[in-house]
């Protein structure tokens, strides 16, 4: 046998000795990445979780806006005369009467991300000058129904359109030659209050909706719809 033939022991057993060592680096090489991808998606479930909790554990309240608005008339107007019959009178016969033609679009916007918004009993609205109400009015009713369902980052609008000719209202000497001055500038300064009760998915309690619109309109918006900008209410 040749010497370059000859069984050498000592190259046998390095060279197994390295074969098995990049055996078990390449076995540590796999627990490593399968550890990494156990810890990668453990960190999204908590991710996902904490992002869950956040979406429906904490509330966005419901903002409320005025988006569009248009008045034709407000004016001081005779207030309805009195009539007595056997004792009994109805009318007002005296104070201060209005005359009045406006309407209003009021939005409820949820926004939350995640979470849908049922309004729950009646929408209400009044409209008033200098604290004085001249005007009530029902937005929607009692909002058990499908529709009355607020989906996540959407908004709802409902319409309030009011209208008399010799309404009283307690305006007060003060108040009223206000309004007389506001009617000869044709700016008016109004306030519209909103009063409802909405609630949240995945909350059982309800929460109330008292908030207050600050109005400035005059008879040109009736016309000229788009003079409009958008009110927040507080």
């Amino acid at each position: 046998m040749d010497d370059d033939d000859d069984f050498d022991c000592g190259d046998f057993v390095v060279a197994c000795c390295c074969a098995d060592s990049d055996t078990h680096s390449s076995s540590r090489r796999s627990r490593y990445v399968v550890v990494a991808v156990c810890c990668c998606c453990l960190l999204a479930a908590l991710v996902l979780a904490a992002v869950f909790v956040a979406a429906y554990a904490f509330v966005v309240p419901v903002r409320v806006t005025v988006d569009d608005a248009a008045l034709a008339r407000l004016a001081l107007a005779a207030p309805a005369p009195s009539s007595c019959t056997n004792g009994s009178c109805t009318g007002t016969g005296a104070g201060t009467a209005i005359s009045y033609d406006l309407s209003v679009g009021v939005a409820l916007h949820n926004h939350n991300w995640a979470m849908a918004i049922w309004r729950r009993g009646a929408l209400d609205a009044e409209l008033r000058f200098r604290g004085s109400t001249f005007a009530r009015a029902r937005l929607a009713g009692d909002g058990e129904g499908r529709g009355d369902r607020i989906r996540a980052l959407r908004k709802e609008v409902y319409r309030l359109a009011v209208a008399a000719e010799s309404a009283p209202v307690a305006l007060g000497p003060v108040a009223a030659a206000e309004l007389a001055g506001q009617s000869a500038a044709g700016v008016f300064e109004l306030e519209l209050a909103v009063f409802g009760e909405v609630k949240y998915e995945a909350h059982a309690r309800r929460r109330a909706i008292e908030v207050t619109c600050a109005l400035r309109l005059s008879p040109s918006t009736a016309t000229a719809p788009a003079a409009f900008e958008r009110v927040k209410c507080t």
